[in-house]
């Protein structure tokens, strides 16, 4: 019996002495806080590059004849690519650059001509065959238009027609190093 007095006396004497501890250990706590370092923001990561997309495309496709076979791409990042594939005196794949003003122009004469307006493809009804077809591809936002022009087509789209190819050919063409 002495032996579980003993016991009980060490046990008590343990539990006041953590007790008495637990106390000093939450003083401490309720002391003001030493300064508290933050980590510094890190900078905002820059916004992605908007990637460039085809903006407008041209194409004159072949005819029983000697008519020139073609396709111009140019980008929003003002890119532009050239295959040219015959009866045109560059042959193969070419590129260059547009200007922004150039890239500004196109944009105004869409809306002058009303491009998107169009119908697909000229003539709406019966075409004939051996005829080249010249097509335009527009992108404007997210609104993109193709129109396919083999004859009869309205005045107000030959007029684009022109201004493209007149556009085309102030283009700086230089061969391209990643085409065959």
């Amino acid at each position: 019996m002495k032996t579980n007095i003993l016991l009980l006396a060490i046990f008590l004497v343990a539990a006041a002495m953590t007790s008495c501890h637990r106390k000093q250990a939450e003083n401490v706590g309720n002391t003001e806080p030493a300064e508290v370092v933050k980590p510094k923001p890190e900078p905002p990561a820059a916004e992605p590059a908007e990637e460039a997309y085809q903006f407008a495309g041209y194409q004159k496709t072949p005819c029983y004849g000697t008519c020139p076979v073609y396709q111009v791409q140019i980008f929003s990042d003002g890119k532009a690519t050239w295959y040219g594939r015959m009866n045109v005196e560059r042959k193969g794949w070419y590129e260059g650059m547009v200007k922004e003003s150039d890239l500004k122009r196109i944009r105004e004469k869409v809306h002058e001509v009303k491009f998107l307006d169009f119908e697909n493809q000229y003539p709406t009804g019966v075409k004939v065959a051996d005829l080249p077809t010249t097509v335009i591809y527009i992108r404007i936002g997210d609104m993109e238009k193709t129109v396919k022009d083999t004859h009869d087509a309205p005045e107000k789209l030959k007029e684009f027609e022109k201004f493209m190819e007149d556009l085309i050919e102030t283009i700086a063409w230089r061969p391209s190093e990643n085409k065959d």
